[in-house]
């Protein structure tokens, strides 16, 4: 065990120095170029990784789509160049900032608390490969796509849907990530819960510090905008404590905070370049500089290949500043960025959707009811009664009894989620003071946060409603930006005001309210935290299985295309603890993961939130195997070209399986695969 903790800290050393020469080298050539202003070594470092990411995603995808990926070999070759003829500048590294030892202690302890719940899973156990909370099907989703996107074929095809090329889906940190491990050999399963986690929190904490101390010209707001961006969750555990006896609750009001962001890659890597570019806009409307106008351009045009929600955040912000800047000030430059990023956007994006212009659907409240009334909520079922009581009654008073009730749960939904973020308040109202349509900046700002809050109480998503309720987690990352400023104003003050006032010295009354803020705003990271590792993983690869997998990947053809059983939700019910069998747990596309073969069909959740038709394909699926008559089986695996099947533990045909057009090739006692004659 501590033979592998070693070899795995070597590896990721050694993935973050690669990450180095192919991100960090080739932003800082571009940057140099451009003669791009940084003020000290981790503005220059930080800036040069997002824009180097974000442009080597962006040649990936373009030489897939001329099938010249092979020339991707010149990113560490050029970043190998600079990093010799600038070696110099790179070694002349200086931490230029007075309060060091709190930025490394903020830094180093958020970046452990975030990368240690995706860490263990992935791992080999006793038993099998372990996934711990929902790693075991979303983390599986962007494996299979990985390990698809290594193949040389584009349009990039869907591992999990046999013949369906990949459409409306954010796919640029799969690609990402799957060109790290194809061209440098790391392991997937290091990259998606281990290596990558790491880069994206390091930079996920340096560009809430850099902008933010760019935009209150403050260090200590840096560090503040680091601290609730790693550490600060909702209030939900105030009522998880009274009825669960321990801290947790972090979504207990239905938004996940931002500490376990690295989760989601998409939405991780879209926090990170969605912060890169406020930096640089931030910087623009300054100057109106053609440097930051490209860099604004790369960074907002190509986000919503990495998350949808962000880019229309951007572009939606631009586009209303931009039309607002043209009457009232006669100046178009900001529509032009509107407009140059879109069209980028929509060179990212558009190829690849289908039918995804209508995929909101207007529902208002619906997050608010169902917090309300939701047993794994805040099952308040009598304040729902006496909504619909009042309402039912019709009268003016009742009318005024029901918003009474909604406004409640809107506050309730509001502040529990931000938690100490409501700080923020105060900044907003503080530019809203000073007049904020005389900044450009400040009122994009707040144009992005105002719609990162409003889109989920208005409109669920296709395919997995609640899916946009995403939209509030870029709400709780940019209020906490605000908050950040706010706390930074509050301790100035404080420290005038005890100077005035009290015979306390202003440093006690500081730290004191520091306190305050840091116990209110962690129980839920620390419950996080707890609950993580107080429970076993819920789902497990079994050793029998990983090798029929091995087996049926050294074995078969690079375009084979597998069958797998329906998914059966209640074959888990067997299993009396986790970690239960992945089979069993989810429908998932592991399949594809460890064999690096197509499945017919796999993930129907994840096909349908896709926009997929695949109503036919499932129930010709489970007819077969239903079917005591082989000939259904026969005429299915002929029909949609079959190559194996894969069947596991107790999944079996109907049918007599010597009448089936198949042959047994491998058999242990966690799985068997036939080969289609």
């Amino acid at each position: 065990m501590i033979q592998s903790t070693i070899l795995q800290i070597l590896l990721g050393i050694l993935f973050l120095a690669i990450n180095f020469i192919c991100f960090t080298t080739v932003g800082f050539f571009i940057l140099k170029k451009f003669q791009f202003i940084v003020k000290d070594s981790i503005e220059k470092y930080t800036l040069s990784t997002v824009l180097g990411l974000v442009i080597f995603t962006l040649i990936a995808y373009i030489f897939a789509f001329i099938n010249l990926r092979f020339l991707m070999w010149t990113f560490p070759i050029f970043g190998l160049l600079v990093l010799i003829k600038f070696k110099n500048e790179f070694l002349q590294f200086k931490l230029n900032i007075h309060s060091k030892n709190l930025f490394l202690l903020v830094f180093l302890i958020g970046i452990f608390a975030q990368v240690a719940v995706n860490a263990p899973s992935g791992l080999l156990y006793k038993d099998g490969v372990y996934f711990w909370s929902s790693h075991g099907h979303d983390g599986v989703w962007h494996l299979s796509l990985m390990e698809q996107m290594k193949k040389n074929e584009f349009p990039f095809q869907n591992p999990e849907l046999a013949g369906a090329k990949l459409q409306n889906y954010h796919f640029f940190v799969d690609l990402l990530m799957s060109e790290m491990s194809r061209l440098f050999y790391f392991s997937n399963l290091d990259i998606y819960f281990r290596f990558m986690p790491t880069l994206f929190s390091i930079l996920l904490g340096l560009t809430s510090f850099i902008f933010v101390r760019e935009w209150k010209k403050s260090e200590i707001a840096g560090i503040w905008a680091m601290f609730f961006t790693y550490f600060a969750g909702s209030f939900g555990y105030l009522l998880y404590i009274p009825t669960h006896g321990s801290l947790g609750g972090e979504s207990i009001f239905w938004v996940s905070q931002t500490h376990s962001v690295l989760g989601n890659p998409p939405h991780a890597s879209a926090f990170i370049i969605l912060t890169a570019f406020l930096f640089c806009l931030l910087r623009y409307f300054k100057s109106y500089d053609y440097k930051y106008f490209f860099l604004s351009v790369i960074l907002g045009g190509s986000i919503i290949g990495f998350k949808v929600y962000g880019g229309i955040l951007i572009l939606f912000g631009l586009l209303i500043v931009g039309i607002y800047e043209i009457f009232a000030k006669r100046i178009f430059k900001t529509l032009l960025l509107f407009l140059a990023s879109f069209l980028l956007s929509f060179g990212i994006y558009f190829p690849n959707s289908a039918g995804s212009q209508d995929f909101l659907i207007w529902q208002p409240w619906w997050y608010i009811r169902t917090m309300v009334v939701a047993t794994d909520r805040l099952n308040w079922l009598d304040l729902e009664l006496r909504r619909q009581h009042y309402l039912s009654r019709g009268t003016w008073n009742a009318n005024l009894r029901v918003v009474q009730l909604e406004t409640t749960a809107f506050l309730i939904f509001l502040f529990g989620n931000l938690g100490m973020r409501f700080l923020g308040f105060w900044t907003i109202f503080k530019q809203l003071r000073e007049n904020i349509f005389r900044n450009s900046f400040n009122l994009f700002f707040l144009i992005i946060t105002l719609t990162s809050f409003t889109i989920p109480v208005l409109f669920l998503q296709k395919g997995v409603a609640w899916n946009s309720i995403q939209f509030n987690q870029y709400f709780l990352l940019l209020f906490g930006f605000l908050a950040a400023i706010a706390v930074t104003d509050l301790l100035i003050k404080i420290k005038i005001k005890a100077i005035r006032t009290t015979s306390l010295r202003p440093t006690v009354l500081k730290v004191i309210t520091v306190i305050i803020i840091i116990f209110l705003a962690i129980p839920t990271q620390v419950g996080l935290l707890w609950q993580f590792y107080s429970n076993p993983a819920l789902s497990k690869i079994s050793y029998g299985e990983l090798e029929a997998l091995n087996y049926l990947k050294q074995n078969s053809e690079r375009d084979a295309v597998v069958l797998t059983a329906p998914f059966n939700k209640y074959e888990k019910d067997m299993y009396k603890n986790p970690p239960i069998p992945i089979y069993a747990w989810y429908d998932t596309g592991y399949v594809s993961v460890f064999t690096s073969r197509k499945t017919l069909i796999a993930d129907e959740e994840q096909i349908n939130i896709m926009g997929y038709d695949v109503d036919e394909l499932v129930n010709e699926r489970k007819e077969a195997f239903d079917s005591t008559d082989s000939n259904k089986m026969n005429d299915f695996l002929k029909k949609y070209d079959v190559d194996f099947i894969y069947l596991v533990w107790e999944e079996r045909f109907a049918a007599e399986v010597e009448n089936i057009n198949a042959d047994l090739v491998f058999e242990n006692e966690d799985s068997r695969i036939y080969r289609v004659r």
